[in-house]
């Protein structure tokens, strides 16, 4: 095969090459150079020359000092094997396996040409005793140009130079601008080949003249500067490198590596869990951990295609050491060298998460305080949102561990299976956790109602625009509209406001039309802001009727036009109980009931006592309750308990109503003192 045979623009299509790793094409380039070399005659004396050209023009910046232009072409430079047929037919074909036992994926090259325009390339090698020169275009449009492109060579060297000419700019905008960065990333990213005791000598310059020797350059700067930890597992001996990596990591990593390459990698956040993100040292720098491992065991147990290991699997008979145990070890020797960094993080991480639920889920308290090492199993540099994620799953792991822990209590219980000591110390440990899980359970719903109450409170008072919020805000609040209890869930019923009894129910419905109420068979198209059948002080194990009805009516805050019949709500809620009884009731299964007209209806006006609904409730025959901020009353004519409530003794009851819970939860130090006091005495 002499050319592609494939659809080459397609094939781009399908590459993706994220701007963030702008130069992988050269890299791809340079490790194609260090294994052509490896399998040549030069494997002992490499030579590898980077040529970093930049853009002509030069930029004067503010200061009228120039300022380094980008680079816009690269040339690498080897004395590699070259282009011989066998490389060059592999060259042709998508995802070739001639070099899978490098790693290779035979996909590099469409990297060049996502980044790059075009590619020129000019081989001397030497084929059957004779020394040829092979040289070609490489591009989207064209593929390979010209197909017939060898011809003989008067020099007898080996030589491939790779162009990667017109870096396409979103790309060049992401390349770092000076040589020493470069040089940096190169390194980074072949680290594996540095290590080794054959690297090839890898020079790079750029078009301005400046130089570095990259393999000197690591000896200088990186190499000394390595950590390195040696250990020794049944008989094999092992080297871990430790490196922070400023640029060119995107994640914390461990390299299991092999013959001076790297064969496999593991995220270290899921064996670290503060590893999540960069580690910022005092001085501001900012770093990614790379951990590589070498090993003649490493080396003896690569398999074929160098992109697994042999010894993987834990149950085969021919691995002394498994790839869990060596993750192991390799952790422990992570964790001390990074001691210092770890620390800091594990106390910030400490401090946020002590803070958070201090100051908004004081319910985890008790979780915290029973399973202490949740702080270290938590990740680091989470958000509030996925904190509160983690502590409720651990909430909800710790109650099924105690769930599991009494049924076995129970098993045992039952068959007689234990030693009244043992057990004994058991039970009371398992009673322990299911108060301290119920505790903070309360805690969370405590917190609700706080919250909750804070948001009436606000909704009540005028707003910035001189105006009352409307009825239907203060309606949503203590419960949504245009549902029933069979549509929304417990928790969204804020009827323990106005009273705790009216939580429980057999059927709720918020601002529902009467006559499509599935408890009631009436033909009546009016609106009840909330009504309630069946509260839980008048539950009956008759269930052929209902023992109560509650309705609730609310007004707009201040509103003082309320004397006509038609917005009085007195008369409107009990002109409600004269339709429902009017009508007839019927159960959910659709049997009747007898009718209601022995039904007890509770009757609730929520609204400011302004003077229209002073006169209201006075006419109404109803009497002033002693705080002088309601109204209550029986409608002997109508069979109706009225009670009307302002807003100000809405809120006011209820945080009266709920004071010991928020001193409690809130005030812990109450508790501290009281019990230390009782300690004294």
């Amino acid at each position: 095969m002499n050319n592609f045979r494939f659809n080459l623009k397609g094939q781009l299509n399908e590459v993706k090459l994220p701007e963030y790793k702008a130069l992988w094409p050269l890299f791809e380039t340079i490790v194609n150079s260090i294994q052509s070399i490896e399998e040549s005659t030069n494997s002992q004396n490499g030579q590898i020359t980077i040529l970093a050209n930049r853009l002509e023009d030069r930029q004067v910046n503010m200061d009228g000092n120039e300022e380094l232009n980008p680079f816009y072409e690269f040339q690498v430079i080897d004395n590699g094997e070259g282009f011989n047929s066998i490389n060059y037919n592999s060259f042709l074909e998508a995802y070739s396996n001639l070099k899978v036992s490098k790693g290779c994926k035979g996909i590099g090259r469409f990297l060049w040409l996502k980044a790059f325009t075009k590619v020129n390339i000019e081989s001397v090698y030497c084929e059957k005793n004779r020394w040829l020169k092979r040289k070609f275009e490489f591009s989207a449009d064209n593929g390979v140009e010209p197909e017939e492109n060898v011809e003989g060579s008067s020099i007898a060297e080996y030589k491939t130079v790779v162009t990667l000419s017109n870096f396409i700019l979103k790309y060049r905008k992401k390349a770092p601008l000076s040589l020493e960065a470069l040089a940096k990333k190169v390194i980074e990213h072949c680290l594996p080949y540095f290590l080794g005791d054959n690297c090839p000598h890898i020079v790079l310059r750029d078009s301005l003249g400046e130089t570095y020797d990259l393999n000197k350059y690591f000896d200088n700067t990186i190499k000394d500067s390595l950590h390195r930890d040696e250990f020794e597992k049944d008989g094999n001996k092992f080297s871990l490198y430790h490196i922070r990596m400023v640029e060119g990591a995107v994640k914390h990593e461990l390299h299991f590596c092999a013959s001076k390459r790297e064969v496999k990698s593991y995220d270290l956040s899921q064996y670290i869990t503060d590893l999540q993100k960069r580690i910022v040292t005092d001085e501001g720098e900012a770093f990614y951990y790379l951990g590589y491992l070498t090993g003649d065991y490493l080396d003896r147990n690569v398999n074929l295609n160098r992109t697994a290991f042999d010894f993987e699997e834990e149950d085969t008979l021919f691995a002394s050491v498994s790839e869990r145990e060596l993750i192991e070890i390799a952790k422990e020797y992570i964790l001390a060298y990074l001691i210092d960094d770890l620390k800091k993080i594990k106390d910030a991480k400490r401090d946020f998460i002590d803070s958070y639920v201090q100051k908004e889920k004081p319910q985890y308290r008790y979780l915290l305080n029973r399973k202490p090492e949740l702080y270290d199993q938590i990740p680091a540099n989470l958000s509030k949102e996925k904190l509160e994620l983690e502590l409720h799953s651990a909430t909800q792991k710790w109650e099924t561990e105690i769930h599991s822990q009494g049924r076995e209590i129970e098993k045992k219980v039952k068959d007689s299976k234990f030693d009244r000591e043992n057990f004994s110390k058991i039970f009371n440990e398992y009673c322990s956790s299911i108060t301290e899980i119920s505790k903070s359970s309360l805690s969370e719903y405590v917190i609700r109602r706080k919250a909750i109450l804070d948001l009436l409170e606000k909704a009540i008072e005028i707003q910035e625009d001189n105006r009352y919020c409307a009825e239907e805000t203060l309606h949503s609040i203590i419960c949504p509209m245009r549902y029933t209890s069979d549509e929304i869930e417990f928790e969204e019923m804020n009827l323990w406001i106005i009273d705790d009894r009216l939580a429980y129910h057999t059927f709720l419905a918020s601002d529902k039309l009467m006559k499509s109420l599935p408890v009631l068979d009436t033909s009546v198209e009016k609106r009840m802001d909330i009504a309630i059948f069946d509260q839980a002080f008048s539950f009956s194990d008759n269930q052929d009727f209902f023992n109560s009805i509650s309705i609730v009516e609310f007004k707009k805050p201040n509103r003082n036009d309320l004397k006509d019949d038609d917005k009085n709500p007195i008369n409107q809620v009990l002109g409600y109980v004269k339709n429902i009884k009017e009508g007839k009731a019927k159960r959910p299964n659709g049997r009747p009931f007898v009718n209601v007209s022995n039904t007890a209806f509770y009757c609730y006006v929520i609204a400011d006592l302004t003077d229209s609904m002073r006169e209201d409730a006075v006419n109404a025959g109803l009497m002033l309750t002693p705080d002088g901020d309601g109204y209550f009353g029986y409608n002997q004519t109508r069979g109706a308990y009225i009670e009307v409530i302002s807003y100000d003794k809405l809120v006011r009851d209820a945080k009266q109503r709920n004071q010991i819970l928020f001193d409690k939860l809130f005030n812990p130090k109450v508790n501290e003192v009281l019990n230390s006091k009782l300690l004294n005495e």
